[in-house]
């Protein structure tokens, strides 16, 4: 007979957590994390996370890594990251452009951009 191991009691000491923002700011967008075993995993992922992570989904969108240990948080700012651009009027006239084309042809997405 095994014996069932109930998953809310276990609990692990170190962790690297991926924010969309700066945590310490009080928002709440932390897109993922990985618990580890002991403190040498959990460093080596903080400071080379595409290891564990995936890096074609995540290098470019979060904003911060952050290694909590007993006794120690430390947070770092991702180098690769890019911030979004606000809206501007340009993806208007992107999707105007594009309506244009659709209901008129190549010559009615031309007019549309100014070609």
């Amino acid at each position: 007979m095994t014996q069932e191991t109930d998953i809310t009691t276990i609990e692990s000491d170190y962790s690297v957590n991926l924010w969309g923002s700066d945590p310490d700011k009080g928002n709440d967008d932390c897109y993922t994390g990985e618990n580890f075993d002991n403190f040498a995993a959990a460093k080596a992922t903080f400071d080379n996370p595409w290891s564990t992570f995936d890096k074609a989904y995540y290098q470019t969108s979060v904003a911060f890594i952050e290694i909590v240990a007993p006794g120690c948080t430390a947070l770092k700012a991702n180098p690769g990251y890019v911030a979004p651009k606000p809206d501007t009027e340009d993806d208007w006239a992107q999707e105007q452009a594009m309506q244009n084309g659709m209901a008129f042809g190549c010559a009615g997405y031309n007019d549309s951009k100014g070609y």
